[in-house]
């Protein structure tokens, strides 16, 4: 229900939180912190699949953010929508990782479901995720792992929300293509 009320206050262009963090309320930083760190973490994770470097690239992200928030004017606080933001400064820490390693491996995740065969067909799913180009897989990451709308989409990556909407549609296809080529032929499409 909460988050219900803070997707409408955000909707409607009002985050309460950027309206306290403008006001200087002390308590406001680390809510921003707690409100963000968990779909950060997935999201940088998504990325970098590599767990130390998704916390220290949301670790990053946060100081980044909050060294930011202290340099701009209350007017441009309260204007700001915090998430797109946030989603924003984690992927470009993120993507600095990525050209600093210069690979990504595929590490095995936790598991994600205590049936087999689910967690079999996410592990799959994963490793054709990773073999999209870089926009696509970030596209559908944050479409369908980080359930992101297309406008925060556009928020977050700069691409205009046409962009965004097509990025998931042919990043999705080609999954798919990957997938069921994987499952009828035992190879790879590529």
């Amino acid at each position: 229900m909460k988050t219900r009320a803070r997707r409408q206050e955000w909707t409607a262009g009002h985050d309460p939180l950027a309206a306290r963090l403008a006001d200087g309320d002390p308590e406001a930083p680390r809510d921003l912190v707690e409100r963000h760190y968990s779909e950060l973490y997935r999201y940088a994770f998504s990325v970098l699949r590599d767990e130390r470097a998704a916390e220290d690239a949301v670790q990053d992200a946060f100081e980044r953010a909050l060294g930011a928030l202290g340099r701009y004017s209350e007017g441009r606080l309260r204007a700001m929508r915090l998430r797109p933001w946030m989603y924003r400064i984690t992927l470009n820490v993120a993507r600095n990782r990525l050209r600093r390693r210069r690979e990504v491996p595929l590490q095995e995740v936790a598991a994600i479901s205590s049936n087999d065969e689910d967690r079999e067909g996410v592990m799959d799913v994963l490793a054709a995720l990773e073999k999209l180009p870089e926009k696509q897989r970030v596209a559908v990451t944050l479409r369908h792992f980080q359930d992101l709308p297309y406008a925060e989409i556009s928020g977050v990556t700069g691409w205009p929300e046409a962009t965004a909407k097509t990025l998931v549609r042919r990043g999705l296809e080609r999954l798919r293509k990957m997938i069921i080529f994987d499952d009828s032929k035992g190879g790879d499409p590529a």
